[in-house]
C-alpha cells in the first residue's frame, strides 16, 4: 500500500508539473505565427476587425496585390433583429468600411467565396480557390487563432503545391500571462479544446447548419 501510494504522489507530481508547463506556454504555442511573405492574395478570415486592419497594412505595403474577405454566416441573433426591422451592418459590411478606411481600393477587395460557419469551411474554400501549383496564400486572423488556423488550412492545401503563410494582427492583444486575462484565459481554453476536437475529426460547417 504504501509503495502504490508513492507511485501515485509521483504521478500527481508529475502531472502537476506537465499542467504547469501547458500553463506556461498554451498562448505562446498558439501565437506562433509566420513572417509576411509576398503573395497573390491576401484572405482575412472571418472574425474580430482587427484582422482587416492588419491586411490593410499588409495591401499596403505591397505584400500582395489584393484581398479577400471571408463572409460568416448570418448568426441567430441579427435574423432576429431583422426580423423586428432592425438591420445591422454585417460582419462584412464592417470589414469592407475598415479597408476603404484604410487606402485599400474598392475594386482590390473581393470575398472568399461560400459563407463559413468555421475555419473548417474557411479552409475548404481556400483550398478550392487558391488550391493550385504555385500560388502564395497570406492569412491574416487572431494572434490566438494562429495555430489552428494554420494546421487546418495547411491540411487543405496538403500535395497541392501552394505556400502559406498565417499572420496574426497586432491590433489585437493576446499576453503571455493569459490566465490574468478573462479574454486571453477564454481563447486560450477555447483554442484548445477545438484543436482536440479537430484532431479526433471533428468539423462544423456551414452546409450542414
Amino acid at each position: 500500500m504504501r509503495r502504490a501510494l508513492k507511485v501515485l504522489a509521483v504521478l500527481l507530481l508529475l502531472f502537476a508539473v506537465l499542467a504547469a508547463v501547458f500553463a506556461y506556454y498554451a498562448s505562446r504555442w498558439l501565437k506562433g505565427d509566420d513572417a509576411p511573405i509576398k503573395a497573390d492574395v491576401i484572405v482575412v478570415l472571418s472574425g474580430r476587425f482587427e484582422r482587416s486592419m492588419h491586411a490593410a497594412d499588409l495591401y499596403r505595403a505591397g505584400q500582395a496585390p489584393k484581398v479577400v474577405l471571408s463572409e460568416a454566416v448570418q448568426d441567430a441573433g441579427s435574423k432576429q433583429l431583422e426580423a423586428l426591422g432592425i438591420r445591422l451592418p454585417t460582419q462584412l459590411e464592417i470589414h469592407r468600411r475598415i479597408l476603404d478606411a484604410k487606402g485599400v481600393p474598392a475594386d482590390r477587395v473581393e470575398t472568399l467565396g461560400a459563407r463559413a460557419l468555421s475555419t473548417a469551411d474557411e479552409a475548404r474554400s481556400i483550398a478550392a480557390r487558391y488550391g493550385k501549383a504555385g500560388t502564395r496564400v497570406l492569412v491574416v486572423t487572431s494572434p490566438f487563432h494562429v495555430r489552428r488556423a494554420r494546421m487546418m488550412i495547411a491540411d487543405a492545401l496538403e500535395g497541392r503545391g501552394v505556400t502559406l503563410a498565417v499572420c496574426a494582427t497586432p491590433y489585437e492583444s493576446f499576453p503571455d500571462d493569459w490566465w490574468r486575462s478573462q479574454d486571453a484565459a477564454r481563447e486560450v481554453l477555447l483554442e484548445w479544446a477545438k484543436i482536440v476536437f479537430y484532431l479526433g475529426g471533428g468539423r462544423f460547417s456551414a452546409e450542414g447548419s
